[in-house]
């Protein structure tokens, strides 16, 4: 799919944009040059960007690889056997395709691992010359490092087939644990935030009782920017806190104008007109949604929508019985 080489381009300038961002806060670099964040904070700045840089890179690697990968091979969509399917842990393991490769191992999410269980299908890449292997579930775009062992491990527990069908958006389980997933990572990531900041006051008010007369405007522009970054991402984060709405799943027709345009920030953005239940059609634009869920629209001009949708309203949508969610405005 087209819009699947963007994101691969797209998703790794997204990461290093985010490793590069709080490393060119304006106020950092004047206040640890010139001294005058004072020991505690200088110390405490640093240690959160080496760690902010050193997880960022970890989580590009795949990419990268990814990257490599999709150039050279194409993907083999598999389907497991009704009994090839075990669980251990947060590890899925699965006979690969080749005769003498063993056990596929993959860790994958609640979510994913329900879809799997339910879906019995994968697409496979690789392996190249360095043994590197991924898989995606269907619908999903975000890659998982497969790796090749020769054995089940012990403890290992076959999952027996379980029927999908389409349920309402609270008794999606796939869904569901998709979102706990996502709320949690925004509390964490926000959680984080607010400790740093309030490590760096502190050590800040500290050094100031200290030394009265030390200039602080480094320190102030640094504190302004970061206040403002929070406020930013807390606007464009709280609306995936919001509960989801109860009732069912509707399903529009969707037809795109154009392939999904993929932001820096890794957001997608598509446009595509709409047809109402009451027959009417309108141009709408979703932006700042999640990649995986233009891909879907793109792919099967389908648009899926928790609740009842009306113009101008602002909910959730994704794919039924798939780690896929996003908001969405019609605008």
């Amino acid at each position: 799919m087209p819009v699947f080489g963007s994101v691969l381009g797209s998703m790794r300038g997204a990461r290093a944009l985010w490793i590069l961002a709080p490393l060119a806060a304006p106020g950092a670099p004047a206040g640890l040059l010139s001294g005058r964040l004072g020991i505690v904070p200088a110390v405490v700045l640093l240690a959160a960007m080496t760690l902010v840089a050193a997880w960022g890179f970890w989580r590009s690697i795949p990419w990268k690889a990814l990257t490599e990968l999709a150039r050279e091979a194409p993907f083999v969509e598999m389907s497991l056997p009704p009994e090839g399917l075990f669980f251990a842990g947060a590890n899925v393991y699965f006979k690969l395709p080749d005769a003498d490769a063993g056990w596929a191992k993959a860790r994958l999410r609640e979510a994913g691992r329900l879809q799997l269980r339910a879906q019995r299908r994968v697409w496979l890449l690789g392996p190249d010359e360095k043994g590197r292997r991924f898989l995606q579930l269907p619908g999903v775009l975000w890659p998982h490092r497969l790796k090749a062992v020769p054995d089940l491990p012990d403890g290992a527990v076959r999952q027996d087939p379980v029927e999908q069908r389409i349920l309402p958006p609270e008794a999606d389980e796939v869904l569901l644990a998709h979102r706990r997933w996502i709320v949690r990572g925004i509390r964490s990531l926000f959680g984080a935030v607010v400790v740093v900041l309030l490590l760096l006051g502190t050590g800040q008010v500290v050094v100031f009782l200290e030394d009265p007369a030390r200039d602080s405007f480094g320190i102030l522009l640094w504190l302004v920017y970061s206040i403002v970054l929070v406020v930013l991402g807390a606007g464009a984060a709280k609306g995936m806190l919001k509960p989801l709405p109860r009732g069912k799943w509707t399903e529009m027709v969707a037809v795109p104008h154009a392939p999904p345009l993929i932001g820096v920030s890794g957001l997608s953005t598509i446009t595509c007109r709409v047809q109402w239940g009451n027959g009417w059609w309108s141009d709408v634009v979703l932006s700042k949604v999640d990649p995986a869920l233009a891909a879907n629209i793109w792919g099967t001009h389908r648009l899926w929508v928790l609740g009842e949708p009306f113009r101008g309203a602002t909910t959730f949508a994704g794919v039924p019985g798939h780690a896929v969610l996003g908001r969405v405005r019609f605008n």
